[in-house]
């Protein structure tokens, strides 16, 4: 049993996808329909995801979006409200695009070479990395973060191409290629070369086997980089010498190249010291027990080795080396002899100059002296002596006393030598620092005590290493533990080899070294000048380079199958020394066996047991061997499946699939053949291995299809695909066209000679029932279908022959009745009156309508007017008193009653009289409403009567046959206006009456469509040069008239519209530019919703070669900078050249920007409307494209002429007059919005001097709005508004309508002559109500009259008689022109004259604040002194801001009027003065300063300083723009050119400061600004139950503290799927709050916390809201609510509450004491299916009651009686038995519950344990 009903959601795109294409999934959902299924896909960024959902058929849906980030995709699919199995899935979507390949070497025969791959931004999946089609090895070292490193071996000199896949899709740039060069004939030894002295030849040879034509090229390069003279003597007989000579310490690069690559070996570093730099500071006298220090700097000599040695008396004295950083050292010792000391000091083995240097110890006469090595330094166990001389008093008076380290004295011996001398000698025992005290008549003598620091080499320690690798770091580990103090000294190969020290603890110490030579190295270490324990040890090296591997092993391997390699040593290692480790994919050991072929090679078996890479690990004494880990790649053939092998039909693709996502990598061969001819396929690839392939078979025959995986057939094949050929297949017949209904439709079916098994003919009707068809073969082999039709209609005729359609199927077939043409209103006449009568064919189906009327002698012309679909009205006049027959054929069949009869007489003069006096006074009906009409909007059309009596009447019928209510007004004209409202689409009869009698013989048929209803569905994305589609779905919007328009940079693109049946189209077009494409549509006349539609455009060539995109290229406004990309492809940018011509063949400045990508950002700014020419060259040849065009428009250049009147009537059509001759090419959006709120049909025609004509009928009084926009631009004088009246309505006009001054009255008439009532006015402002007079001029007449004392937007509001004139709200903008402030001052514009200072040529600009003075635009006029008119420029950077300009051409005066709201600003006009000579200022010279340039705080006022006192004359400019808002800077002049700015931020975020002096942009500008927050949203924490869900019409609450995030407004907003939540914040005056929220429908519900207009953590939240409980939902069923026998009895039964919204489920057991155990339980918190078990122990009468929230599910309470034996339970059966004595109620009893609310929540009541 399929407990989820069949649903479940499939495809491919359910776990991943690819980004920005278009991906799908199918739900099957059996039995249920589109409006059924909920669909919900987020993306990463938690924005949902567009998707269409589609019908397939059989209950399976489609699901189609595209998605273009990156991440896991959440996608929730629901059925009748309720999560669908496994829902929400999560699917992650990855884009190959974003992968990026870099460093691609020059490789070289048998070095590694390695790239980089880098796809952190392309999301998850699979990397596929082959190099030459998988023959050369490649292994991949994770780097992290989405990035590896990826390395391969070369082995032959050929071009090595890389292939990168991403989840089966080519990255970018692929294939790479990788030039390799051979190499193996070059040798050179440079490792004589680490170190080198500076100023000294050095040389290295060079080795070629072979001779040859060949480049043979070095090179060396010192540490600036510079290039050193290089001289190379030899030939390739004996080689070549190559000799150069270090100039500079530092490294120096040698490199060698043969043929262009670089030879192993190189690039080789050598590092040159200079010993002369050495310096040491002067050596001071000693004096003996007494430390000597000196300096020895280092820091220019370069790197190297340091030695330092004293001796005195042919005796090493004991030193200290101390280092103080930058290669300087402190050197230290104590001199205990008289003597000179000798120092020498060594760099690099070479003495320093001036060395050994000599420091002089001296002696005092009079005192004892005291000498000897023993005093420094001796060791353990040893016998030590040193001297006392200059002893001239008594000997007894000596005394010498050795403390050891511990406080026991060591015993001493002192010797006298008879001349003045003494020696003593002691022997220490332990390691330590000793004290020797020496006293001379119980005075210590100079230096004493002295401190002897005894050692014991014996105690060192050393872990020996006895073998290495060549090139690797050999290391060892000496412990010092009790060794005493002293130096350590290690030399490997007596010094040959350079050594390291770390220190690994206390005493213990790691020794490294990296030797060069595989040979046996000594390794000698020295204590205090004594060699350890062990000393010297010797350590074998091997060179792990020598090793080789090679087999089959080490490549592509079969699983199950045993498979081996060898490994070769050449002779230079043991065996003994290999290991061999392999992983498998799960790094789990694989058995491996290694065989020994000879002394030099093993051969090494192992078998594979999983698919996958697999790690073979070859190491040499422990260390990896070049190329190790080898990754072999084990496959399973197995593992390949071949799918959806079907027959074919000659001439059309057949295609199966092969899945590989299992078998692991390798080569897949499809060979497809015919009569042993290969047949050419075609593989797509489908991502992770998975492949479509597809071939054309071209003849009727059995094909062979063989698949092979790495050289080994895959289960099955070949296999066989039978081919027939359905072209020669032939259905005839007339029946399978057309039909009558009353008989049976007949075709045939010719094979034509192919052999056919199964001829399989379906037939659907209409309304898609299925129609029983009738198929018989012939014995010529042909098959009769037949079928009797039962529907009038297009009929589908499915054709099938063996599996395959025929040619042409399926067909149609048009079944039609001719018994369904109606005739009616033909009745007898008169001669000369029309005679009209109707046809009604709309019922019979398709087919042809002929009617002819004749009489016995001629034929008479009719008329036909059709009405609608299949219904005509047919009119003649009878010209003779004769009988008149009307012969009517439908499908040249006779309509029932045809030849219709009509009798014709004679008319008296009274009758003659009569029809003409009424055919001059006939009822006509006129107007849009009985045309096309947009639903929901109002339809109008006017009555004319002609002056007769009688009443006008209007019915109007909708779609369903219901009456739409209409309103029908007598105008003053005498015209009837009849309005209605068309809430329905589709298809309406307004019928007019006159008098009681229709106007017309039909009703008038007026078709309603909404275009609001046309859905838009964008394909793939566009390429240049390939078909767009954008399809256009109306079949929802009814019949209607679809135009498009496709425009690119303002040009038109050429287009067709494609109509697809029922209501569908496709607009197609072939971009030529990948620029943005947009694309409009209407609908009767209407846009539709959601355009203009844009389309991106992207550019086939890109990544390929190098290109230029973007829209800079193609249009761009008039004065603003535009921009366009040059994609590079890694070339630099001095290669490439941009030019940029105007119109008038004028160069255009152009500035290029390097991105971080290595593309170019081209950037320019043109000037004046028109053509410019792009020119974009490299290397002077110009790229793919190039020259462009790009068209530049100025939408301050398109001129309206002005209306005389702006006041209308209703239908009388309103017209404007455009002009953009000046402006240039760019898109025209003109749209017209009604009273109503609705966009209105407008016709816009092309004059012929780049001008149009704006069109529209208004149908409604009241105040349009017309919007014209140029290239997204608004035009100046837009929008502009006309007020439309009826007639016989007040009438209100004047300039106080639209605009007025503040503290000036304002007036405006009211004309209402004629009209009987009153007037009313109210005029209010934005917070002020302005006082109004009305006076009574004339009768009818009034003024109006009011002064208002505010700037803003005004609501006048005008009525007569209560109701509103037409217009009515009014907006007046009342500005104040005073408010308008020039920034800085007039006074700092103007000379001392007061004159504003002008200079010839330049261009002057005149900053303005306005934003106290009103809604309104700032214009400006200029006129020289000789009355000539200067072009004046006004740009708004910002709403307080404008920016007049204007270049001035001639010196002399000048007068500039201003205007604001076309009202002249106080000192209009201003005199200017032109001057040649006028001084200029410096932009340079403006200083910045204060706190405000870098940070603020919102709420709080920031400021900073303009200092322009060194700029000379000008004035600022300041604006401050940000993502979210734009703030207002105010300048406040301080004198001398300083002005203080400051604002007050309102928005956190990041701004961009910009400041400007006389319209330059300061340098440094624009600066960014950090604007913080005053309350951190962050920081407030929201918890409770709340925040997850709840019941639809139960508060769920939570709980908000702000406390810790400062002051600020907290807002709660809950939207559901369609409506909004009730919310409410409860302040609890504290800092925290309650959050009540009361959702008012189920479903996912979206919750916004914000704090200080920023989103807390965690908001938006996403809320699941269940419905309320009901009990009549929830199903039980299952055995244990059945009657049973005890021993058989299951007692299990389902309570399914799924659907039953969020409730309590509680089951209650009563039955016999102690005879059940009951148990309820779920698979997941989520599972809505609870399963219940009670186990009955004892027969009897149980009681099972099942509640949900308090109320019995359907059956409940259910009794089930369980028995002993089988026999009892028929008898129950039949006669209703009982099986027990206990009654009920008397036993035990259980209760529990389950709580089932929509979050899965469980709780239990009783003594259960939770679940």
């Amino acid at each position: 049993m399929d407990a989820s009903g069949g649903l479940q959601v499939m495809g491919e795109h359910l776990k991943h996808f690819p980004a920005n294409k278009p991906a799908s999934i199918d739900i099957a959902a059996p039995g249920r329909s589109k409006a059924d299924l909920s669909v919900d896909v987020v993306g990463p960024s938690k924005r949902t995801v567009p998707f269409t959902l589609t019908e397939k058929g059989s209950g399976i849906f489609k699901c189609q979006f595209n998605a273009s980030e990156v991440g896991s995709h959440v996608i929730n699919v629901n059925v009748d409200g309720q999560p669908i199995p496994g829902s929400p899935f999560v699917s992650k979507a990855y884009n190959a695009g974003l992968i990026r390949v870099s460093d691609v070497p020059t490789g070289v025969v048998g070095q590694t070479c390695q790239f980089r791959v880098d796809a952190s931004q392309a999301g998850e999946g699979q990397l596929e990395i082959s190099i030459n089609e998988g023959e050369v090895p490649n292994h991949v070292q994770v780097l992290g973060g989405g990035r590896c490193l990826v390395t391969f071996t070369p082995e032959m000199p050929k071009t090595h191409t890389i292939d990168i896949k991403f989840n089966g899709e080519p990255v970018p740039g692929c294939p790479f290629v990788c030039r390799v060069q051979g190499s193996s004939r070059v040798t050179v030894n440079l490792r004589h070369l680490e170190l080198l002295p500076v100023r000294q030849p050095a040389s290295f040879l060079i080795h070629i086997d072979g001779g040859g034509n060949a480049e043979l090229a070095v090179s060396v390069r010192g540490p600036a980089h510079s290039t050193l003279p290089v001289k190379v003597t030899g030939n390739v007989r004996s080689g070549f010498t190559a000799e150069f000579t270090p100039l500079e310490v530092g490294a120096h690069t040698v490199l060698v190249e043969y043929n262009g690559a670089p030879v192993s070996g190189t690039p080789f570093t050598c590092k040159v010291y200079d010993t002369g730099r050495v310096t040491v500071t002067s050596m001071p006298k000693g004096a003996i027990g007494k430390s000597l220090q000196f300096t020895v700097d280092a820091s220019e000599a370069g790197e190297g080795n340091l030695e330092i040695s004293i001796s005195a008396g042919g005796r090493n004295i004991p030193t200290q080396v101390h280092p103080q950083g930058s290669a300087r050292f402190g050197v230290s010792f104590v001199p205990l002899e008289p003597v000179d000391h000798n120092i020498s000091i060594s760099f690099n083995k070479e003495p320093i100059p001036g060395s050994p240097f000599v420091a002089h110890v001296q002696s005092d006469p009079n005192h004892i002296v005291v000498k000897g090595a023993s005093l420094a330094s001796t060791a353990v166990g040893k016998s030590s002596y040193f001297t006392l001389s200059n002893v001239s008093g008594n000997v007894e008076e000596v005394e010498v006393n050795v403390d050891g380290p511990n406080g026991p004295p060591v015993p001493t011996q002192i010797k006298d030598n008879g001349d003045g001398s003494l020696t003593v000698e002691f022997s220490p025992r332990l390691a330590g620092e000793h004290r020797i005290h020496v006293a001379f008549g119980g005075t210590p003598i100079p230096g004493s005590p002295f401190a002897c620091k005894v050692y014991d080499v014996t105690a060192i320690k050393v872990k020996e290493v006895t073998k290495g690798v060549v090139g690797r770091p050999v290391t060892f580990i000496v412990e010092t533990m009790n060794a005493g103090p002293g130096n350590l000294e290690v030399t490997v190969n007596n010094g040959q080899v350079p050594t390291s020290a770390q220190s690994q603890g206390q005493h213990k110490y790691a020794i490294s070294f990296t030797p060069k030579e595989a040979k046996l190295h000594q390794v000698e270490l020295k204590f205090n000048g004594e060699n350890v324990p062990g000393s010297p040890f010797s350590c074998a090296v091997m060179d792990a380079s020598q090793v080789s591997v090679s087999g089959a092993g080490v490549g592509k391997v079969p699983v199950g199958r045993q498979t081996c390699f060898n490994i070769d040593t050449q002779g230079t290692h043991e065996l003994s020394d290999l290991s061999v480790t392999i992983l498998s994919p799960l790094r789990r050991p694989v058995s491996a066996e290694v065989w020994s072929v000879d002394d030099n090679r093993a051969m090494v078996e192992y078998t594979p047991t999983e698919v996958g890479d697999h790690s073979v690990e070859v190491r040499l004494g422990g260390m990896l061997i070049p190329g190790a880990p080898f990754v072999v790649k084990a496959y399973d053939v197995n593992k390949v499946k071949v799918t959806d092998v079907q027959n074919g039909v000659v001439g059309k693709p057949v295609y199966f699939c092969i899945d590989a996502s299992q078998a692991g990598a390798g080569n897949l061969e499809i060979i497809v053949s015919v009569h042993g001819r290969n047949v050419p396929n075609y593989v797509q690839s489908e991502g992770n291995a998975r492949f479509r392939v597809n071939f054309k078979p071209q003849e009727s025959a059995n094909h062979i299809l063989s698949v092979r995986f790495n050289g080994e057939p895959v289960p099955g094949s070949p296999f066989t695909c039978k081919i027939t050929d359905s072209s020669q297949v032939v259905v005839s017949g007339q029946s399978l066209k057309m039909s009558p209904l009353s008989r049976p439709a007949v075709f045939t079916v010719d094979p034509r000679g192919v052999t056919v098994t199964e001829c399989v003919v379906t037939v659907t009707s209409p309304s898609g029932q299925s129609v029983p068809v009738r198929v018989q073969q012939g014995a010529s082999g042909r098959y009769s279908a037949e079928f009797q039709p039962t529907e009038v209609g297009p009929h589908t005729v499915s054709v099938v022959m063996d599996g395959e359609p025929v040619g042409g199927s399926p067909f149609t077939c048009n079944i039609y009745d001719v018994g369904r043409v109606v005739v009616t209103g033909l009745e007898n006449t008169k001669v000369g009156r029309p005679v009209t009568f109707t046809v009604d064919a709309s019922h019979a189906g398709e087919g042809t309508l002929e009617l002819v009327v004749t009489t016995g002698k001629a034929t008479v012309r009719a008329e036909v007017a059709a009405r609608s679909r299949g219904l005509y009205d047919v009119t003649f006049v009878a010209q003779e008193a004769i009988p008149h027959f009307v012969n009517v054929t439908f499908n040249e069949e006779d309509v029932p009653g045809s030849p219709f009869k009509c009798d014709v007489r004679e008319l008296d003069a009274r009758e003659m009289r009569h029809i003409q006096r009424k055919e001059s006074k006939m009822v006509t009906a006129r107007g849009d409403g009985l045309k096309q009409v947009v639903s929901g909007s109002w339809a109008t059309f006017d009555v004319d009567a002609k002056g007769m009596e009688g009443e006008v009447e209007v019915k109007i019928i909708g779609p369903h046959g219901s009456e739409v209510p209409s309103r029908l007004t007598r105008l003053k004209s005498g015209l009837y206006r009849a309005e209605y409202r068309a809430a329905e689409v589709g298809g309406y009869t307004v019928s007019v009456y006159h008098g009681g009698q229709t106007i017309s013989k039909q009703p008038f048929v007026v078709e309603v469509a909404d275009p609001n209803r046309v859905r838009l569905r964008p394909g793939e994305q566009p390429a240049v040069g390939r078909e767009a589609v954008l399809k256009v779905d109306a079949s929802q919007a009814g019949r209607g008239t679809l135009s498009v328009s496709v425009r690119a940079a303002g040009q038109e693109v050429k287009h067709s519209i494609r109509d697809i049946g029922s209501g569908q189209y496709e607009v197609i077009f072939t971009p030529k530019v990948a620029i943005p494409h947009k694309v409009d549509v209407k609908y009767n006349s209407v846009p539709v919703t959601g355009c203009p539609v844009e389309m991106d455009v992207r550019n086939p060539a890109q990544g390929k070669s190098i290109t230029a995109s973007g829209l800079g290229l193609h249009q761009s406004r008039a004065n603003k900078p535009t921009s366009f990309v040059l994609e590079t492809l890694g070339h630099a940018g001095k290669e490439f050249d941009v030019v940029v011509t105007s119109p008038t063949g004028s160069a255009v400045p152009v500035k290029c920007y390097q991105q971080k990508d290595g593309n170019m950002l081209v950037e320019f700014v043109p000037g004046v409307a028109g053509p410019y020419t792009v020119e974009v060259l490299h290397d002077m040849k110009a790229i793919r494209g190039s020259p462009f065009t790009c068209q530049t428009y100025d939408a301050s250049k398109v001129v309206i002429d002005e209306l005389k009147i702006k006041q209308f009537s209703i239908n009388e059509k309103i017209a404007v007059n455009l002009s953009r001759q000046n402006a240039g090419l760019a898109e025209l959006d003109v749209t017209v919005t009604s009273p109503l709120g609705k966009n209105l049909p407008i016709d816009v025609t092309a004059t012929n001097e780049d001008g149009e004509v704006i069109e529209f009928l208004p149908t409604v009084p009241g105040r349009y709005k017309l919007a014209i926009t140029y290239g997204g631009e608004e035009v100046p004088g837009s929008p502009l508004t006309f007020v439309v009246e009826e007639e016989g309505m007040a009438r209100a006009t004047g300039d106080g309508l639209t605009a007025g001054q503040l503290g000036q009255p304002v007036t405006f008439k009211l004309d209402a002559v004629g009209l009987m009532g009153e007037p009313q006015v109210q005029v209010d402002g934005p917070d002020s109500v302005a006082k109004t007079s009305v006076e009574e001029e004339s009768p009818g007449r009034y003024l109006v009259t009011y002064t208002p004392r505010e700037v803003g937007l005004f609501d006048v509001r005008v009525l007569w008689n209560g109701r509103e004139v037409p217009g009515s709200p009014f907006h007046p903008k009342i500005v104040d022109p005073r408010k308008v402030r020039v920034i800085g001052g007039w006074e700092s514009q103007q000379d001392r004259e007061g004159r504003l200072e002008l200079s010839v040529a330049e261009e002057k600009k005149l900053v303005f604040d306005v934003a106290e003075a009103g809604p309104g635009k700032l214009r400006g006029e200029v006129r020289s002194g000789s009355n000539a008119t200067i072009p004046c420029r006004v740009d708004h950077p910002s709403a307080s801001r404008s920016r007049v300009s204007f270049v001035p051409q001639e010196a002399g005066e000048h007068l500039l009027y201003l205007y604001w709201n076309d009202l002249p600003l106080p000192g209009s006009p201003f005199l200017a003065f032109g001057d040649t000579m006028s001084s200029s200022s410096d932009s340079s010279r403006v200083v910045l300063r204060g706190h405000g340039l870098a940070s603020a705080r919102c709420g709080e006022e920031a400021e900073f300083t303009i200092d322009g006192s060194q700029a000379g004359p000008g004035s600022p400019e300041v604006t401050m723009s940000g993502v979210k808002a734009d703030i207002n800077v105010h300048l406040h002049p301080s004198g001398n050119n300083v002005y203080r700015a400051a604002y007050t931020p309102s928005v956190a975020g990041a701004y961009l400061l910009n400041v400007a002096w006389s319209g330059r942009q300061i340098k440094g500008c624009p600066l960014k600004v950090t604007v913080a927050a005053v309350a951190d949203a962050s920081r407030v924490v929201c918890k409770g139950d709340g925040l997850r869900g709840g019941v639809v019409g139960h508060e769920i609450k939570s709980f908000i503290d702000t406390r810790r995030a400062g002051p600020g407004e907290l807002s709660a907003h809950c939207v559901g799927p369609h409506k909004t939540a009730f919310s409410e914040l409860y302040d609890h005056q504290d800092g925290t709050f309650s959050l009540n929220v009361k959702p008012q429908e189920p479903g996912r519900h979206q919750l916004i916390i914000k704090y200080g207009g920023e989103h807390v953590p965690g908001s938006p939240f996403s809320l699941r809201i269940a419905g309320p409980p009901d009990a009549s939902k929830v199903r039980v069923y299952g055995p244990g609510v059945e009657p049973g026998v005890l021993s058989l009895y299951q007692s299990r039964f389902m309570c399914d509450t799924r659907g039953a919204g969020a409730g309590q489920l509680t089951v209650r057991i009563r039955g016999p004491k102690a005879a059940f155990r009951v148990e309820m339980q779920r698979e997941s918190q989520k599972d809505r299916i609870i399963l219940c078990k009670y186990d009955p122990t004892e027969p009897g009468d149980y009681r099972i009651e099942v509640k949900w929230s308090g109320d019995n599910v359907p059956g409940s309470p259910f009794n089930v009686a369980i028995f002993d034996t089988q026999e009892e339970l028929n008898r129950y059966v039949h006669s209703g038995y009982s099986p027990g004595s206990n009654k009920l109620g008397m036993g035990s009893e259980f209760y529990g519950s389950i709580y089932g609310g929509y979050g899965g929540q469980m709780s239990w009541r009783g003594s259960q344990v939770q679940l």
